[in-house]
């Protein structure tokens, strides 16, 4: 059987998944889902996708949002689940832990929800971030721990889902933090602060900020490569910056529009950009160029990229 490398991303004004070839950025297929999907995960199988579904454009935007995770097969590309989060509206953001739970951040409740049997779709625990307006979290591969990105706070409230009476450890970071990453050893945890010009540096056994690396305005989202190289879409000054977290060296790439989220394909050690202008910029980390677009349908968002069965 032969594969192709495909792009999997979530199309926010289209209420999609969309699927675009890799190589010449043809569009492959979409699977409707509900309205406004925002962030989304892939089991640690690699079989489904989980799409947590905010339920308006913008946070800015008013209104209860949605309440509910859509679950894709991504290989058959149809959906065949659905996750209710009941009174836990505006789900954002989603992620796995390495033994296959899943943690879906509500951020008009500012409670993590703990699914720990995900094709169940019961949610075992609601836990309170501590904060307001939760965004993103980053999960510990063990699901000891969770860090919650509350971006009306400017904090990361810290959870314990193995532990969840055990209040949040609230730790003040930069202005409005969202994405975050850790290292490959989970020693230390990367903030992007939106709403400033730096990434603040967790240490993840102290639970306190040590350092903070400044960068252009506005990073956003980071995803790390395999070098340890964090890669932050750079949502106000329009770029892809490449920072290496131990020497604090960047290296900026412009981009023409605002991206949104990053993503990397080790193979062929190229950074994916969603932007505003309904396309991805795809940028060589190696010689640090914008090499292409891919023309997606309406506001894409976090993108994959999976080897497809033809």
């Amino acid at each position: 059987m032969t594969t192709r490398e495909v792009i999997v991303v979530v199309q926010k004004g289209d209420h999609s998944l969309g699927y675009y070839d890799f190589g010449t950025g043809a569009e492959l297929d979409r699977v409707p889902i509900d309205p406004f999907p925002h962030e989304f995960a892939v089991s640690p199988d690699g079989r489904f996708a989980y799409m947590a579904h905010f339920g308006v454009a913008l946070a800015e935007d008013e209104g209860p949002g949605g309440n509910t995770v859509s679950v894709v097969d991504i290989q058959a590309r149809r959906r065949v689940g659905t996750i209710h989060c009941g009174e836990y509206r505006r789900p954002h953001d989603v992620t796995f832990d390495a033994r296959g739970a899943l943690y879906v951040l509500s951020e008009g409740s500012s409670h993590l929800l703990v699914v720990n049997g995900p094709r169940s779709g019961r949610i075992d625990h609601a836990i309170p971030t501590g904060g307001e307006g939760s965004h993103k979290v980053s999960v510990l591969r063990d699901g000891s721990m969770a860090f919650c990105s509350n971006m009306n706070s400017d904090t990361v409230g810290v959870v314990f889902p193995k532990d969840p009476r055990r209040p949040a450890v609230i730790i003040p970071v930069g202005q409005r933090p969202e994405g975050s990453v850790f290292d490959e050893e989970e020693r230390r945890l990367f903030v992007a602060n939106r709403g400033g010009a730096e990434i603040s540096v967790i240490d993840v056994k102290r639970l306190a900020v040590v350092d903070a690396i400044p960068t252009p305005r506005g990073p956003v989202r980071m995803c790390r490569d395999p070098r340890g190289r964090l890669l932050a879409a750079l949502y106000y000054d329009c770029g892809l910056a490449i920072v290496d977290p131990d020497t604090r060296k960047t290296r900026v790439v412009p981009l023409p529009e605002k991206p949104i989220s990053v993503g990397f394909h080790a193979a062929t050690q190229t950074a994916l950009l969603s932007t505003h202008a309904h396309r991805i910029c795809l940028v060589d980390t190696v010689a640090g160029e914008l090499v292409r677009f891919v023309p997606t349908r309406s506001d894409p968002d976090p993108m994959v990229v999976v080897s497809l069965a033809n």
